[in-house]
């Protein structure tokens, strides 16, 4: 069937105010992020304060021994996933990891060997001999001062093999470490005055060289807040930071967490899926109470039972979802209205995250949190069907409470502790994990905009075919 220009020119134009609706709300996560940038930084650095890291005492080292480069597994995966996953050898893994079964599932966490050997680019950022920026100059430099070492490629990138001696540099500047550092040459003298372990003759200078074994006081205050503010990438003009803020987010590149130096979106695909159970399994119940709902209300069965259905369609928009969910957990759990309860609710059981792990533990976990979220939509379609309007107008009423329900979900999600979005934001606003406060905020603003463009658009094209027949 040939789609007329006119039904094309509508879906193009909501198409445009979409991508404007995205732009919008990206922007706004960038003026909030970016403004609370200050009180981020002094979060983290009353924190190094308080365990008393004001400055740190460090042995300069000039050369180290190679070990092997180690991966954190998640929940669940086993030696063969890992293999798949970066496009390794599952023998080679074996090989390294003697004591594991390639079919065993990990621990969260466990450290699986990957690489019998470091990739020199690592080394370089993690002993400073380059900015973590400028990794593949530190690959030449590491190269050039060891020519005695032949250096493997595995995966396009050449590693030091495990139990070489690697030297990092014959020597180094203050002026040069403080660099690496973000800081001012003059913020390290400042933490290492006249008969200090750094600076014991009283003759550190700008250009004093350090070498292998030497002392030197770093002070942690600043390097961490150079660190944190290169980062979050607000060391750079306000205008640059915008910029790389709307690029970052079109291609889905988010930070690396502060806390667990895990990519940020990895974290957030995690949570997904039991966000987006918990949002389906809650519409299901919407569309099972409210069309009956709607159909009582209308009137057709008489007065007598269209007040009370009416009474309930508004008692579900007017009570908040949590407040319902609540109650609700008094009134079947063991210990609360009913000494014995109805059931127990699994709000630590692992097998009830997903329905295909234990469908029964899954209905125990997620149906208070399903029922009371999906009665707010409920309460919308019953009083949609009570006026016999068409899917059409049910579906444009609807649009408007999509961000209510979604919030009000996230929400349940804490009460519940179902490791969702909600529960994830909470836990890294508290941790003040800005890279993953980001990701989540903006994941979930895209997918509310994206929702409803696809909502108008099959309202335009249920419009069109209404005008046809």
């Amino acid at each position: 069937m040939r789609v007329p220009p006119e039904l094309r020119s509508r879906i193009a134009m909501r198409f445009v105010l979409a991508l404007v609706s995205v732009w919008v709300a990206v922007s706004i996560i960038f003026l909030l992020t970016t403004g609370t940038v200050g009180d981020f930084v002094t979060q983290k650095l009353t924190n190094l304060e308080n365990q008393g890291a004001e400055t740190r005492l460090t042995e300069i080292a000039g050369e180290i021994e190679v070990g092997v480069t180690r991966v954190p597994a998640v929940n669940g995966q086993t030696i063969a996933d890992i293999a798949a996953e970066r496009g390794l050898s599952l023998a080679d893994l074996l090989t390294l990891n003697r004591e594991r079964d390639p079919q065993e599932s990990l621990p969260h966490g466990a450290r699986v060997t990957v690489l019998a050997g470091e990739w020199l680019s690592d080394l370089a950022i993690q002993w400073r001999v380059v900015r973590p920026e400028d990794g593949d100059h530190g690959v030449a430099l590491l190269s050039e001062r060891n020519p005695e070492i032949e250096f493997p490629v595995a995966q396009g990138r050449p590693y030091a093999p495990t139990g070489a001696i690697l030297t990092l540099h014959h020597g180094v500047s203050v002026a040069e470490l403080a660099e690496v550092h973000r800081i001012a040459a003059a913020d390290i003298l400042e933490v290492n005055p006249a008969g200090s372990p750094g600076n014991p003759d009283g003759a550190l200078t700008e250009d004093s060289l350090l070498h292998h074994g030497d002392q030197i006081a770093l002070p942690m205050s600043k390097i961490t807040s150079a660190t944190i503010r290169y980062r979050l990438g607000v060391d750079r003009s306000l205008a640059d930071q915008y910029v790389q803020f709307l690029w970052d987010v079109v291609r889905f590149d988010y930070s690396a967490s502060f806390q667990t130096q895990e990519n940020s979106l990895a974290i957030v695909a995690r949570a997904l899926p039991r966000t987006v159970q918990l949002n389906l399994f809650a519409l299901i119940i919407a569309l099972v109470i409210g069309v009956p709902l709607g159909w009582l209300a209308s009137g057709r069965t008489g007065r007598l039972v269209a007040l009370p259905a009416r009474s309930l369609a508004l008692l579900s928009l007017a009570v908040p979802s949590f407040w319902i969910a609540t109650w609700l957990i008094v009134a079947v759990d063991p210990g609360g209205i009913l000494e014995d309860g109805l059931w127990n609710i699994p709000f630590t059981d692992p097998a009830a995250r997903a329905i295909t792990d234990s469908p029964v533990q899954f209905f125990a976990l997620y149906g208070i949190p399903a029922f009371s979220g999906g009665l707010l939509m409920a309460g919308v379609i019953g009083f949609a069907l009570r006026w016999g309007v068409t899917w059409e107008e049910i579906l444009r009423r609807l649009r408007g409470w999509i961000p209510v329900f979604v919030g009000l979900n996230l929400v349940l999600e804490l009460l519940f502790n179902i490791q969702g979005l909600g529960l994830l934001l909470i836990q890294r606003v508290n941790q003040a994990d800005m890279p993953v406060i980001i990701a989540i905020c903006a994941i979930i603003a895209l997918s509310i905009v994206w929702c409803l463009f696809a909502i108008d658009s099959a309202c335009d094209v249920m419009e069109w075919k209404e005008r046809q027949t």
